[in-house]
Protein backbone atom coordinates (compact mmCIF):
# COMPACT_ATOMS: atom_id res chain seq x y z
CA UNK A 1 0.00 0.00 0.00
CA UNK A 2 2.91 2.35 0.61
CA UNK A 3 3.54 2.53 -3.14
CA UNK A 4 0.10 4.01 -3.78
CA UNK A 5 0.53 6.51 -0.95
CA UNK A 6 3.78 7.67 -2.57
CA UNK A 7 2.04 8.18 -5.91
CA UNK A 8 -0.82 10.09 -4.29
CA UNK A 9 1.67 12.41 -2.52
CA UNK A 10 3.54 12.94 -5.80
CA UNK A 11 0.27 13.67 -7.68
CA UNK A 12 -0.71 16.18 -4.97
CA UNK A 13 2.67 17.87 -5.20
CA UNK A 14 2.37 18.13 -9.01
CA UNK A 15 -1.16 19.53 -8.74
CA UNK A 16 0.00 22.05 -6.12
CA UNK A 17 2.88 23.18 -8.35
CA UNK A 18 0.50 23.69 -11.30
CA UNK A 19 -1.85 25.78 -9.15
CA UNK A 20 1.11 27.76 -7.85
CA UNK A 21 2.42 28.37 -11.39
CA UNK A 22 -1.04 29.52 -12.54
CA UNK A 23 -1.26 31.89 -9.56
CA UNK A 24 2.21 33.33 -10.28
CA UNK A 25 1.29 33.83 -13.95
CA UNK A 26 -1.99 35.56 -13.03
CA UNK A 27 -0.17 37.82 -10.54
CA UNK A 28 2.48 38.70 -13.16
CA UNK A 29 -0.20 39.50 -15.77
CA UNK A 30 -2.09 41.65 -13.26
CA UNK A 31 1.10 43.50 -12.32
CA UNK A 32 1.98 44.09 -16.01
CA UNK A 33 -1.53 45.38 -16.76
CA UNK A 34 -1.30 47.82 -13.84
CA UNK A 35 2.14 49.01 -15.00
CA UNK A 36 0.86 49.48 -18.57
CA UNK A 37 -2.11 51.56 -17.36
CA UNK A 38 0.22 53.69 -15.23
CA UNK A 39 2.58 54.25 -18.18
CA UNK A 40 -0.29 55.18 -20.51
CA UNK A 41 -1.78 57.65 -18.00
CA UNK A 42 1.62 59.30 -17.47
CA UNK A 43 2.22 59.51 -21.23
CA UNK A 44 -1.16 61.20 -21.81
CA UNK A 45 -0.26 63.87 -19.25
CA UNK A 46 3.17 64.45 -20.83
CA UNK A 47 1.73 64.54 -24.37
CA UNK A 48 -1.29 66.71 -23.58
CA UNK A 49 0.43 70.00 -24.61
CA UNK A 50 1.44 68.55 -27.98
CA UNK A 51 -0.29 67.37 -31.12
CA UNK A 52 -3.72 68.06 -32.54
CA UNK A 53 -4.60 64.70 -34.07
CA UNK A 54 -7.92 63.05 -33.37
CA UNK A 55 -9.26 59.53 -33.60
CA UNK A 56 -12.81 59.21 -34.94
CA UNK A 57 -14.79 56.00 -34.49
CA UNK A 58 -17.58 55.65 -37.07
CA UNK A 59 -20.51 53.28 -37.53
CA UNK A 60 -22.97 52.79 -40.41
CA UNK A 61 -25.69 55.42 -40.69
CA UNK A 62 -29.06 54.97 -42.37
CA UNK A 63 -29.66 58.40 -43.86
CA UNK A 64 -27.04 61.00 -43.17
CA UNK A 65 -23.44 60.51 -42.31
CA UNK A 66 -20.44 62.76 -41.85
CA UNK A 67 -18.31 60.26 -43.80
CA UNK A 68 -18.73 57.86 -46.71
CA UNK A 69 -16.81 54.73 -47.68
CA UNK A 70 -17.60 52.34 -50.55
CA UNK A 71 -21.03 53.89 -50.91
CA UNK A 72 -21.76 53.42 -47.20
CA UNK A 73 -22.73 56.34 -45.02
CA UNK A 74 -20.96 56.54 -41.71
CA UNK A 75 -21.68 58.62 -38.64
CA UNK A 76 -19.30 59.61 -35.91
CA UNK A 77 -19.88 57.77 -32.64
CA UNK A 78 -16.72 58.79 -30.75
CA UNK A 79 -14.00 61.40 -31.12
CA UNK A 80 -10.87 61.79 -29.01
CA UNK A 81 -7.50 63.46 -29.17
CA UNK A 82 -4.76 60.98 -29.90
CA UNK A 83 -1.03 60.59 -30.41
CA UNK A 84 0.65 58.18 -32.82
CA UNK A 85 3.01 55.73 -31.12
CA UNK A 86 3.85 53.64 -34.15
CA UNK A 87 3.07 53.72 -37.86
CA UNK A 88 2.04 50.32 -39.14
CA UNK A 89 0.07 48.82 -41.98
CA UNK A 90 -1.08 45.32 -42.71
CA UNK A 91 -3.93 43.03 -43.55
CA UNK A 92 -6.61 42.84 -40.90
CA UNK A 93 -8.19 39.59 -39.79
CA UNK A 94 -11.92 39.62 -40.38
CA UNK A 95 -14.60 38.30 -38.05
CA UNK A 96 -14.11 34.85 -39.58
CA UNK A 97 -10.36 34.90 -38.78
CA UNK A 98 -9.35 35.14 -42.43
CA UNK A 99 -6.98 37.85 -43.65
CA UNK A 100 -8.72 40.58 -45.61
CA UNK A 101 -7.50 41.32 -49.13
CA UNK A 102 -6.71 45.01 -48.76
CA UNK A 103 -3.73 46.42 -46.91
CA UNK A 104 -4.73 49.04 -44.40
CA UNK A 105 -2.93 51.68 -42.41
CA UNK A 106 -3.07 50.50 -38.80
CA UNK A 107 -1.13 52.79 -36.47
CA UNK A 108 -0.80 52.25 -32.77
CA UNK A 109 -2.49 55.24 -31.18
CA UNK A 110 -2.69 56.48 -27.62
CA UNK A 111 -6.08 58.04 -26.97
CA UNK A 112 -6.71 60.83 -24.49
CA UNK A 113 -8.67 58.45 -22.25
CA UNK A 114 -5.49 56.38 -21.75
CA UNK A 115 -6.40 53.63 -24.21
CA UNK A 116 -3.69 52.39 -26.56
CA UNK A 117 -4.33 49.92 -29.36
CA UNK A 118 -3.70 49.14 -33.02
CA UNK A 119 -6.41 50.96 -34.97
CA UNK A 120 -7.38 49.79 -38.46
CA UNK A 121 -8.16 52.83 -40.61
CA UNK A 122 -10.68 52.73 -43.42
CA UNK A 123 -8.82 53.22 -46.72
CA UNK A 124 -11.66 54.87 -48.58
CA UNK A 125 -13.17 57.28 -46.04
CA UNK A 126 -14.33 60.54 -47.51
CA UNK A 127 -13.80 63.31 -46.64
CA UNK A 128 -10.19 62.76 -45.64
CA UNK A 129 -9.27 65.39 -43.07
CA UNK A 130 -5.70 66.19 -42.07
CA UNK A 131 -4.85 64.94 -38.60
CA UNK A 132 -7.82 62.56 -38.36
CA UNK A 133 -7.63 58.81 -37.99
CA UNK A 134 -11.03 57.37 -38.96
CA UNK A 135 -12.04 53.78 -38.34
CA UNK A 136 -15.18 51.68 -38.47
CA UNK A 137 -13.29 48.63 -37.13
CA UNK A 138 -12.75 47.36 -33.60
CA UNK A 139 -9.14 48.04 -32.60
CA UNK A 140 -6.71 45.25 -31.75
CA UNK A 141 -5.41 45.30 -28.18
CA UNK A 142 -1.70 45.71 -27.56
CA UNK A 143 0.29 42.49 -27.38
CA UNK A 144 3.95 41.57 -27.13
CA UNK A 145 4.12 41.58 -30.96
CA UNK A 146 2.37 44.93 -31.47
CA UNK A 147 5.57 46.94 -31.89
CA UNK A 148 7.32 44.31 -34.03
CA UNK A 149 10.29 44.39 -31.65
CA UNK A 150 11.58 40.83 -31.81
CA UNK A 151 14.50 41.51 -29.47
CA UNK A 152 12.21 42.07 -26.48
CA UNK A 153 8.97 40.22 -25.78
CA UNK A 154 8.18 42.17 -22.60
CA UNK A 155 5.19 44.40 -23.44
CA UNK A 156 5.71 46.95 -20.63
CA UNK A 157 9.34 47.49 -21.71
CA UNK A 158 8.40 47.79 -25.38
CA UNK A 159 5.61 50.21 -24.53
CA UNK A 160 7.84 52.31 -22.29
CA UNK A 161 10.41 52.63 -25.07
CA UNK A 162 7.77 53.53 -27.67
CA UNK A 163 6.12 56.07 -25.35
CA UNK A 164 9.49 57.70 -24.67
CA UNK A 165 10.18 57.98 -28.41
CA UNK A 166 6.73 59.43 -29.06
CA UNK A 167 7.06 62.02 -26.30
CA UNK A 168 10.43 63.20 -27.62
CA UNK A 169 9.07 63.29 -31.19
CA UNK A 170 6.06 65.41 -30.20
CA UNK A 171 8.21 67.69 -28.01
CA UNK A 172 10.61 68.33 -30.87
CA UNK A 173 7.79 68.96 -33.32
CA UNK A 174 6.48 71.48 -30.81
CA UNK A 175 2.84 71.14 -31.74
Amino acid sequence: MGGLDDEIRAARARADSWVSADQRRAEREQSEAAEIQRLLAEAVERLRPYGSEVFVQVKPALFRGEYTANGRRLRQVARQRCWKLSRLSGRRRGEDGELEEDWMESPILLLEDGTAARFWLDNDISPQREGEYVSSYTPDPLTEGSFLDTSNSDLPSQLKRRLGEAIVSYERAGS
